[in-house]
């Protein structure tokens, strides 16, 4: 009787829909843990809270900090490391500056000083930093996603509550598309005809295109203003695409210098850069992740995926194709 429960429960599409979301889940936790690994940092993955690296880093970024040894620190105004260190006052807070300048103290131990790119300050108020604060060096920064958890870290319930909301239809909007992609490629046994009328899940191929494409597009010269309850201080912020994020960099520093600066996009495989030409020399910006190459490979992958699924039960149908086979 168990066996046979277990049998039907198994061929179950809900079950088989829990079990993929549960699966996914327990990935992307070994992700986690093995980035922790990896990076030799316990928190890999921290967000930006505050505008004091703008617009090198701007309130909401993703960043991705490693340990560093502090005898490899690279201390310059321009093109110095950028890190990560607990503030002194409260430990659980995390503050992220540019290492400008570090020698040795009196017992051997690396004293390390800091500044913000917002401000033109030789050292901030911490400085110098004793190595023992330190985290970790910042590899890149992934923007946008970083402030849904500055807007759990706000404390707001009602943020929360509406977060929690979006999440959980989103989760049952995937799952029920892909149920009704298994009941209609069950239902499919002979070829159709070119006028058919559209089914639910054409409608929802057209939808997720037309969503990956309005992303690609916004991600390129999008520009969001909201409120954000959970920056330093409580703010509105910015989401910008990449072309936006490049114009953004001429106004900061030519509000921070008073004067015209010049700044450089470079990109490279699912990244970009914006560097800066400064007094000096050129300040070097953050490798950033592409959400625009990200969502063209996504869109390649998914109408790919659907295309395959369209032609392949043809061709294996197909008289000439089973003749091969035998």
């Amino acid at each position: 009787m168990h066996l046979k429960t277990l049998r039907k429960l198994w061929k179950n599409k809900y079950f088989h829909a829990v079990m993929n979301i549960v699966l996914a889940f327990l990935i992307a936790l070994s992700f986690l843990l093995g980035l922790r690994l990896a990076l030799g940092v316990e928190h890999p993955l921290l967000v930006v809270s505050s505008g004091s690296m703008m617009p090198t880093l701007n309130v909401g970024d993703l960043i991705i900090a490693q340990r560093i040894d502090p005898a490899q620190i690279n201390a310059n105004k321009l093109t110095g490391d950028i890190l990560v260190f607990r503030d002194p006052r409260n430990p659980s807070d995390l503050i992220v500056h540019r290492a400008v300048k570090i020698y040795k103290g009196e017992d051997n131990r690396y004293l390390i000083i800091t500044s913000g790119d917002a401000t033109r300050y030789e050292s901030d108020q911490f400085s110098p930093w004793d190595s023992s604060f330190l985290i970790g060096k910042v590899l890149m920064r992934i923007p946008y996603i970083g402030n849904l958890t500055l807007f759990f870290y706000s404390g707001k319930t009602l943020s929360t509550i509406i977060l929690l909301i979006i999440i959980l239809i989103l989760a049952f909007s995937i799952v029920l598309a892909e149920l009704n992609q298994e009941e209609s490629s069950v239902n499919i046994k002979e070829e159709k005809e070119e006028t058919q009328k559209f089914s639910v899940h054409t409608i929802y191929v057209i939808a997720i295109n037309i969503l990956i494409i309005a992303f690609m597009i916004f991600s390129l010269w999008g520009s969001l203003t909201f409120w954000q309850p959970g920056a330093i201080e409580p703010k509105n912020v910015m989401i910008l695409g990449m072309y936006r994020d490049l114009e953004f960099h001429k106004i900061k520093y030519r509000e921070i210098y008073g004067r015209e600066v010049k700044v450089f996009l470079s990109q490279s495989f699912m990244t970009y850069r914006i560097d800066c030409q400064l007094d000096g020399g050129v300040r070097l910006g953050v490798p950033t992740f592409s959400w625009f190459q990200f969502s063209l490979l996504l869109l390649i992958l998914f109408d790919g995926w659907k295309i395959f699924n369209i032609i392949y039960p043809r061709l294996k149908g197909n008289k000439f194709l089973k003749k091969e086979e035998t």
